[in-house]
């Protein structure tokens, strides 16, 4: 290119130039201009803020209204609206939470966790006292001291309430999983099945209590339970007076004979030592440890039909969880979800080292026998047909249930098989031995 035309273009070069400039400029006037007009926005909005809160106004808001244009009155507007923004989001919310279970459970410890997690996650906004069964309330009560708000939050088992609807157990431990569902899958049930739509409306209208409830602590499947004799057949439970839990457990365990009585937890040792009953289950090897029912039996049988899944809830006062901002019910929620995780990875790490204690100790532990398997399900059948032919609300549980595990259940049970097989293989010596 010759000099000719590189200085035959440089007017042109110099004009894109200028334009881009002048293109700045204008830009930062706008901008300019927009700033002035928020801080005068805002300036006027913290004068209207230190009139309306300060009695006969401020001396600061005085010199401010008289026009400096430093920054300062936006300054002190702008700090009063932070200084309500962080008065309305530090409101503490101290509670109470009574458990169904005594102190020295792991799922009393897990709530106390929960409370915990919920006052870390909330930087203190949410504060937890956690209490054991009996504390303010009996195990049996929960419910109807979160309905009145003699405790906000309570954590139950929703089959307590079997007595005041039937179909209250189909949440938490119906028998062989209600439609023949394990426990992960009745939890998917709940959140992708539609469970727990059903699960609000059995509180809010079918019982009728001002009461919102969460699943939570997954502790399932729950042992067949201690006997002071083996059993080898049906025949050998019925008649025998044993503690079951309350609820479609219990009206299964009556249909196939079994004298099923309901007792708190902290009952069952001192009713075993004076002879009312002569078998019993609660929840778990490491719970059943920790409440002394291996010091009274020693033969254990693991396979428990009547509640092959076991899931805990939680239960709050419904005007105190409507009263609580968005973000703190969201920190309640993803918290609970959370305590089901880990209850589930405690379920698997405690119940085995119980189950080796108890071995060591010289404890019988025994595989269920298979007859009880058909003779339950059958008796389970029996009961939930007549509850369904009783209560349309039952029914319309049960009927959610078995769609969801219609879809879900034989893929399921062709996948876990790959874990039965894989751990019969690494492990062929399987912890239960045949009464």
């Amino acid at each position: 290119m010759t000099n000719d035309s590189q200085e035959s273009r440089l007017p042109s070069v110099r004009r894109s130039q200028t334009m881009r400039i002048l293109a700045l400029l204008l830009t930062i006037v706008m901008v300019a201009a927009a700033c002035t007009g928020d801080a005068v926005s805002n300036q006027d909005a913290g004068s209207d803020s230190d009139s309306s809160s300060e009695s006969g106004g401020s001396d600061d808001g005085g010199s401010d209204g008289g026009g400096s244009d430093d920054g300062g009155s936006d300054d002190d507007g702008g700090s009063d609206d932070d200084d309500v923004e962080l008065a309305q989001g530090s409101e503490v919310f101290e509670f109470t939470v009574q458990t169904g279970v005594p102190a020295s459970s792991v799922y009393h410890a897990e709530i106390i966790r929960w409370g915990e997690r919920l006052e870390t996650m909330s930087a203190g906004r949410l504060k937890a006292e956690v209490v054991p069964s009996g504390a303010v309330v009996g195990a049996l009560e929960i419910l109807d001291a979160v309905d009145t708000d003699i405790v906000p939050v309570g954590m139950a088992w929703s089959n307590y309430w079997a007595g005041k609807n039937d179909a209250a157990a189909l949440f938490s431990n119906p028998p062989v999983g209600s439609t023949g569902m394990d426990q992960a899958s009745s939890l998917a049930w709940m959140y992708d099945g539609g469970g727990l739509e059903l699960y609000e409306r059995l509180y809010t209208e079918e019982i009728g209590v001002n009461v919102k409830p969460l699943p939570v602590c997954p502790m399932g499947p729950d042992p067949f339970g201690w006997f002071a004799e083996p059993i080898t057949s049906v025949a050998d439970v019925q008649g025998l007076p044993f503690r079951s839990p309350p609820g479609l457990p219990g009206l299964t365990f009556s249909e196939l004979g079994v004298e099923a009585i309901s007792m708190g937890g902290g009952d069952i040792v001192p009713s075993a030592q004076s002879g009312i009953i002569n078998g019993a289950e609660w929840i778990s090897p490491a719970d059943d440890r920790a409440l002394g029912l291996s010091d009274v039996w020693d033969n254990y049988y693991l396979q428990g039909l009547h509640q092959s899944t076991d899931i805990g809830e939680l239960l709050f006062n419904l005007d105190w969880w409507d009263a609580l901002p968005g973000d703190l019910k969201e920190m309640i929620l993803v918290t609970t979800q959370a305590t089901i995780v880990q209850c589930e990875n405690l379920s698997i790490t405690v119940n085995a080292d119980a189950v080796a204690e108890y071995q060591a100790n010289g404890i019988n532990i025994y595989n269920t026998p298979p007859e009880f398997y058909e003779a339950f399900i059958n008796a389970w059948n029996t009961v939930a047909a007549d509850l369904e032919q009783a209560d349309p609300f039952f029914a319309e549980v049960r009927a959610s249930q078995q769609e969801y595990a219609d879809r879900v259940m034989p893929f399921r049970l062709t996948i876990t098989e790959l874990y039965q097989q894989i751990g019969e293989t690494y492990y062929p010596e399987k912890v239960g031995i045949n009464p």
